[in-house]
Order: structure tokens, then C-alpha cells, then sequence
């Protein structure tokens, strides 16, 4: 895809953003020694671990892994686009920005976009009206008032009221010059078999679903009786994704970052009864569970979180589903418990704020919740049932990265299943890292503990011969001519790596980290960068002999790390009795053993 500004106008701004003048605009730093540091604004600290490098024009957080350039910096913290912060990065430093470059495809995309969102405000001013001041709402009126949602509440989340007409919305639309082909493609109308369209939503009220910019993106209706289906929403268009947007999240935001916790509820009243009883960071899911890019959406304000889902099985399993995603993120969550027969929109209307608050502290980390959910399921006093809830707690408690935790969470399970704990360690290791079968569609997680991990030589060798190319600019070309990215077995390494050699052999010379963060679509990579550079290394009096170590070292990790994978596979071959694919294996580990050896050799000998 074709970039929105020329590369040279990028560079440009970048050249004329002092990250020191930027950063220190919105956090108060220190100078230490070369670097400058302050309390980390990305995430809670005490101690100073963010560091702004005036000569690398970089920043990185040695606390939550933040990193980037000043445009990074400007994205991450006034949560806007690239786009947005070149914009305002520009504007600091008087350049101005010509038209984007654009393709006719983006174009047409974009125009097509901004005639979508002008049609949704279109569309919820017209319902919003209904509801305030149409005789036909009087009932949607007193539903709401019913529901405990005051005029103003109303007012504050835009909500609405579609007519019982068929064809009301298409009419106002028509009215306002809208063309047909947007009406059509906006979800908002239905075609008929006979042709012509009729109104999506009838006789119900309507919830506007706003994005992060405040732009209206969809609806959710909802009926005023008992009727099914009870809610009827937008189908997906191009700017409405439901996996990616949070009902509220416009208006709890600020609120959210404010008390660095987001409570994560399911519907639309869940959300705005509770937010109208003075709990404000709240925002709902749109669905039964919650997704990765929702998780990544709420990650932008703060790591913790607290759902709150009814207590009901479809919650419990809801809740559950966005467990695993949620550990994988290495979000900070807790999970409270409604009393039965509750939802949070019934809960807020009969206790208020303060024993809503009360109910949110008293939420119980990931572990307790899903291990004491299992003992209620199953027959811990069984051998079946300790088996079954063994094999479905151990992948979430493998998932935790803090060792101590892990240990924490073994020793319950040994004690309350009266099993063995060094026995429940060795199942640990064994235990895949994968999500549990409970209906969602997020089959796919593979373990980040994979062998070359637990190599701690690798990451080493790889991450030092990195940093070297990132700040020895003229060593590129000769180590393109001695290793290849596949080499590396870290996959961002690997990545960057290759963009390096690339980026070199299309004629680049200005490859500063700073600049090189603008051309890779990767956060894990720009923050591998970022640490990276931050890294203060000790000069090395003899630093071909260093770069010739680190190949060598690399080439024989390598070949270490694929003899691992090949002992895997051996055993798989074992256990399933296939003597061809066991002979064919051990062949090839015969020719790895010969070439780590070789290898080996090689190294000792420039080491001896």
C-alpha cells in the first residue's frame, strides 16, 4: 500500500523533532548521564525506568517495554494515528505537510468512509430526535425512565428511537440528498425480494456504537417488551468491525486512564446504568466475549482489568474464553462475581455506587476464578475429576509469566486435590499453552515458551548482533555477505534483520533506528528496537573479533535449537511406532550432531 506522506517529508519532521523538547512537553525528565529519564507515562512506576536518548532520538521503558521515536511517543500517548501525530509533530516544528500521497484505490476507500460516517451521524441525529421529541416515543421515553436512564443520560450517550415505520430512515435520508448506493452499502436498510429497501431497525431503542474519534460507526436496537430478537445490530461495514470497538469506550476513556482499570461488561445497559450511578470506567464488550483487538483497544489506557459478566453459565463461559487473551496480552485481571440473578444494569439500580464499587474489589484474580469454577464443576474428590480439572487448569497457569505465581498456583492445586506438587510441576512442563476447547473460534495460540527460549545463549548472540548493525551502520554489508535472517530463531530479530539487508540493498543509508521504526508494520519490532538502542554496551576494543564470535555463536545455536526440534520429533516417532520417519530423523540429527560440532570446534578455537 502506498504510503501517505513521501518518506523524505517523514524524515524531515523527525529531523526537526528534538524527542527531548517533545517527550519533556508532556513528562518532567531528568538528565542521566547521555540519556535523560523520568517515571514512565505508559504505565504506573516508582522508580524511573523510562529513558529518551537526545542522541539516538529514541525512548524505551525498561519497565513496560514502551518504545519508539517521537512519533511513537505522540501515537502511544495522545492515542491518535500515524497520520495524526506526523500532523501534529509538523505543526511543532512549522513544516507544512503537502496533500498525502495516495493511490485511486485509497482514494475511493476514504471517500467512501467519510460518506458512511456522515450518513451514521445523519442516521443517529434522525433517531436520537425520535426519542426526544416524537409523540410516536413517548413510550421509548418512558421504557428508559423505567430502566433508570434519565433524560440527561439519554442525552449524553446519544441514545434513540427508530419509528414503527417501514421506510422512515430511508425517507429522512432520501430527504437530505444521501445517494442510494451509501444507503445501501451502510447496513442501515434491508433490500426486499420484490425490490426497494425497508428500515433495519423498527420500534426500538437505539444505541449508537462510537468509535475513539466519537464518530458514530453503528447502532445496536433494542425492543421494549418481551419480543425476540431482542437486540438487532449493525452487520459490519467499513468503518463498523464489532470485534474491534467498545460501547463507551469514547465517553470512559479519560476516566479509564485516570483510575488505570477499565471494568469490561456485556450489553449496552450494563454499561450505561452503572456509568450513570457515578461508575465511569466502564465499557461493554458487544458481544459474549471479548476479543484480541478489543483487549489491544483497552490496553491503550491501562493494564488492568475487571470483568464483569452475569453470572450466568453463557457469562461464566463468556468469561473464560476472554481469559486466555487476556493472560496472553499480560493483562492485569480480575474477575467479579454478580450474585445470581443479577446482571450489572440490575445490580447498579438497586445498590448504587458504593456497593457497586465494593463488589468490584472484591473481584478475584484469573487463577481463583477459574479454579474454583472447575471444583464447582467437576468431583474433586474423584480421580476423573482431579484428571479433568488438572488438564484444564495447568495451560492458564503456564501462561503466567511470573515464575513465583506459577509456584503460587501449584501449591493451591496440590492442596485442595491433595496431589503431589513436584508431580503437578513435571504435568506443568508437559502441559501444552494452548486454549482450552470452550466454543471460541481462538484455536490458534502457539506457546511462546519454545525451546530456543530456554537456550539463553541465543537471544543473546541474536540481540547483540542487531544492536551492532542498528549502530555500526557499515558492518550491514559485510555480515549480509556471512549470515542469513533465517539464522536467526527469534522471529521479530529475524524480521528486522531482514529489513535491514533490504532496506541496504535498495540503496538506504540512513538506517537509524529512529528512522528504521517508520518503515516496520510491527510494534513487537519497533520495541525491540527501541530496547535495543537504549541498551548501553561497553566499548569493545576489537569489534571484528566480537562480530566474527557472534556468527559463529549463531550458526551453532541455530543448528543447537533445530537438533531440539528434531529430538521432538523423535519422539513423536517413537510413541506412534513409525520406524520409516524414525530412521529418515535420526539421519538428520546425525548430520546436525556432525555440523554443531563442527561448529563448536570452530568457536573454541577463536575463543582459545
Amino acid at each position: 500500500m502506498a504510503k501517505l506522506f513521501s518518506d523524505t517529508v517523514i524524515n524531515e519532521v523527525l529531523d526537526r523533532s528534538n524527542i527531548i523538547d517533545i517527550v519533556g512537553g508532556y513528562v518532567p525528565l531528568k538528565r542521566a548521564g547521555r540519556n535523560h529519564k523520568a517515571c514512565c507515562p505508559f504505565h504506573p512506576e516508582k522508580t524511573a525506568s523510562f529513558i529518551v536518548s537526545a542522541d539516538k532520538q529514541i525512548f524505551h521503558c525498561f519497565g513496560c517495554g514502551a518504545g519508539g521515536n517521537a512519533l511513537t511517543f505522540i501515537m502511544q500517548y495522545e492515542k491518535v494515528n500515524f497520520r495524526e501525530a506526523l500532523e501534529m509533530l509538523a505543526q511543532r516544528s512549522g513544516i507544512p505537510l503537502p496533500e498525502p500521497e495516495k493511490t485511486d484505490f485509497q482514494r475511493s476507500k476514504e471517500d467512501n468512509s467519510k460518506k458512511l460516517y456522515s450518513l451514521y451521524e445523519k442516521a443517529g441525529t434522525f433517531y436520537h430526535s425520535n426519542l426526544l421529541n416524537s409523540p410516536e416515543g413517548k413510550t421509548a421515553r418512558a421504557y428508559l425512565q423505567k430502566r433508570g436512564i434519565s433524560k440527561e443520560t439519554a442525552r449524553h450517550f446519544k441514545l434513540g428511537y427508530c419509528l414503527p415505520g417501514w421506510e422512515t430512515l430511508i425517507q429522512d435520508l432520501k430527504s437530505k440528498k444521501e445517494p442510494l448506493s451509501i444507503i445501501e452499502s451502510s447496513g442501515l436498510v434491508v433490500s426486499k425480494d420484490g425490490g426497494g429497501y425497508y428500515d433495519r431497525f423498527r420500534n426500538r431503542i437505539i444505541f449508537p456504537i462510537c468509535d475513539i474519534k466519537e464518530r458514530v460507526v453503528g447502532f445496536g436496537a433494542r425492543v421494549m417488551d418481551d419480543s425476540l430478537p431482542k437486540y438487532i445490530n449493525s452487520p459490519e461495514t467499513p468503518i463498523y468491525t464489532k470485534g474491534k470497538n467498545l460501547f463507551g469506550l469514547n465517553l470512559a476513556r479519560d476516566f479509564i486512564r485516570t483510575l488505570d482499570q477499565a471494568i469490561v461488561v456485556e450489553g449496552y445497559l450494563d454499561m450505561i446504568v452503572p456509568f450513570e450511578c457515578g461508575i465511569k470506567n466502564i465499557v461493554a464488550s458487544l458481544g459474549t466475549a471479548l476479543t484480541a483487538d478489543q483487549i489491544k483497544l483497552i490496553k491503550r489506557f491501562t493494564s488492568n482489568i475487571v470483568m464483569l459478566y452475569d453470572s450466568d453459565l453463557a457469562g461464566e463461559m463468556a468469561t473464560l474464553r476472554a481469559l486466555e487473551l487476556l493472560i496472553k496480552e499480560d493483562m492485569n485481571v480480575r474477575i467479579a462475581l454478580l450474585p445470581k440473578g443479577d446482571d450489572p444494569d440490575s445490580f447498579a439500580r438497586k445498590h448504587g455506587k458504593d456497593e457497586f464499587l465494593n463488589m468490584i474489589s472484591r473481584a478475584k484474580p484469573i487463577f481463583d476464578y477459574k479454579f474454583e469454577l472447575l471444583l464447582s464443576k467437576y468431583q474433586a474428590n474423584t480421580s476423573t475429576g482431579k484428571d479433568k480439572i488438572v488438564k484444564e487448569i495447568l495451560p492458564t497457569v503456564k501462561k503466567f509469566k511470573n515464575q513465583t505465581m506459577r509456584a503460587e498456583c501449584l501449591k493451591r492445586i496440590a492442596e485442595e486435590l491433595w496431589l503431589n506438587e513436584g508431580a503437578l510441576f513435571k504435568d506443568l512442563e508437559a502441559a501444552k499453552e494452548e486454549y482450552e476447547d470452550t466454543g471460541s473460534d481462538e484455536q490458534d495460540f502457539t506457546s511462546t515458551a519454545v525451546g530456543h527460549y530456554r537456550l539463553k545463549e541465543i537471544p543473546v548472540t541474536e540481540r547483540m548482533l542487531v544492536k551492532l548493525m542498528l549502530e555500526e551502520l557499515h558492518i550491514v554489508d559485510k555480515l549480509k555477505n556471512m549470515i542469513d535472517p533465517s539464522d536467526f530463531v527469534e522471529e521479530k530479530l529475524r524480521k528486522i534483520v531482514k529489513f535491514i539487508f533490504d532496506f541496504f540493498g535498495q540503496g538506504g543509508v540512513e538506517c537509524k533506528p529512529n528512522i528504521l521504526m517508520n518503515y516496520i508494520d510491527d510494534e513487537e519490532a519497533i520495541t525491540l528496537i527501541s530496547e535495543l538502542s537504549a541498551l548501553e554496551i561497553h566499548d569493545c576494543p576489537d569489534k571484528e573479533k566480537l562480530i566474527e564470535d557472534c556468527v559463529k555463536r549463531l550458526k551453532r545455536d541455530k543448528v543447537h535449537y533445530l537438533r531440539q526440534e528434531i529430538y521432538k520429533e523423535i519422539q513423536t516417532a517413537q510413541s506412534s511406532g513409525d520406524d520409516e520417519a524414525l530412521t529418515r530423523l535420526m539421519r538428520q540429527l546425525d548430520t546436525l550432531n556432525k555440523e554443531y560440532n563442527s561448529l563448536d570446534k570452530q568457536r573454541s578455537m577463536v575463543n582459545g
